[in-house]
């Protein structure tokens, strides 16, 4: 999902194929048989097609190889800068050159070209940020592993560590210290997307042991299921303007097999966002429109006061 409120996915056609799509002011783009995985202000999409030719850059209708067959896209910028995976391990594309990142596993890029991801270390994995040729690891809890899920403009990195109690836990590293951002009183909060302006969209356990969909805002996570959104589905990504891309799983059992906007999974439909009214924790939303018969809009308003009321790969904890 990018600032324009732009969502990228793949979704069942009715013959049974899965297909790319642009999600734009309402209405469906089909990129055919593409996999997109990211895609910027400007309208560029990074993915894959799955026929092992490697990723390509699709913009306007059309299709650029970014490299090898190796090759896959993981984020691109608004600079059209393209992170990505190859044989040969991560690399960074800026105008058509591919410069190595040396970072084991790779997760996001930002603006100013920082890039988040993991290096390995001696019996374990730790979560690191990689600018100009320099990584920095970011350390690790209990058990010696951690890794990242993304990163904003300001260098602001998400991921994970373990708890004691080998729960994940959500880890906000700012100026490469860590913080973690609690728990809905379960053990432990998956965290899904950062913005520039430092709110962090997630999904955390409550203390019925249900996963809810989250927002953490100036040191407080706040409930989202309490807004209306549903906790049968799962948040993917938040943007500056405060819009959520999320899933919902259809009541209805006809035509429940369609995929969620980030692509995975069968029996979700791509949800883009719309604003809601108010949480009864001061937290202002509105309630959308529905975009089509495949797509509803949904989208939190953060840039409101809020009154506090109170996929990288994941290395196993040892046994």
């Amino acid at each position: 999902m990018n600032d324009r409120g732009d969502v990228v996915g793949r979704a069942q056609a009715a013959d049974g194929t899965y297909r790319g799509f642009l999600w734009r002011h309402g209405r469906m783009i089909d990129l055919g048989a593409f996999n997109p995985t990211d895609v910027n202000d400007r309208g560029q999409v990074v993915g894959t097609r799955g026929d092992g030719s490697g990723g390509y850059v699709w913009h306007r209708g059309v299709l650029r190889p970014l490299g090898a067959p190796s090759t896959l896209p993981v984020a691109i910028n608004n600079r059209g800068q393209v992170l990505g995976r190859t044989d040969a391990g991560p690399v960074l594309w800026t105008n058509g050159r591919a410069r190595p990142v040396a970072l084991g596993e790779v997760s996001d890029v930002n603006e100013r070209g920082q890039v988040s991801g993991g290096v390995y270390v001696p019996g374990g994995f730790h979560a690191a940020l990689w600018h100009s040729g320099r990584a920095t690891d970011l350390g690790a809890g209990p058990f010696d592993r951690s890794n990242t899920y993304a990163l904003n403009d300001r260098g602001w990195v998400i991921g994970w560590q373990f708890s004691a109690e080998q729960f994940e836990r959500g880890i906000l590293w700012r100026h490469g210290r860590p913080l973690d951002v609690g728990t809905l009183g379960g053990s432990f909060t998956q965290l899904r997307a950062i913005n520039n302006r430092g709110e962090i969209l997630a999904s955390s356990q409550a203390t019925d042991r249900s996963a809810r969909p989250a927002l953490w805002r100036r040191g407080v996570l706040h409930d989202l299921s309490l807004a209306g959104v549903s906790t049968d589905g799962e948040v993917v990504d938040l943007d500056d303007r405060g819009r959520i891309a999320a899933t919902i799983r259809p009541v209805s059992a006809a035509r429940s097999s369609t995929t969620r906007a980030d692509g995975a999974g069968p029996g979700r439909r791509p949800v883009a966002v719309a604003r809601l009214g108010q949480t009864p924790d001061g937290l202002p939303l509105r309630l959308g429109r529905q975009a089509s018969a495949q797509t509803l809009a949904l989208d939190v308003d953060v840039r409101q006061p809020v009154q506090p009321p109170r996929q990288p790969p994941r290395a196993a904890a040892p046994q």
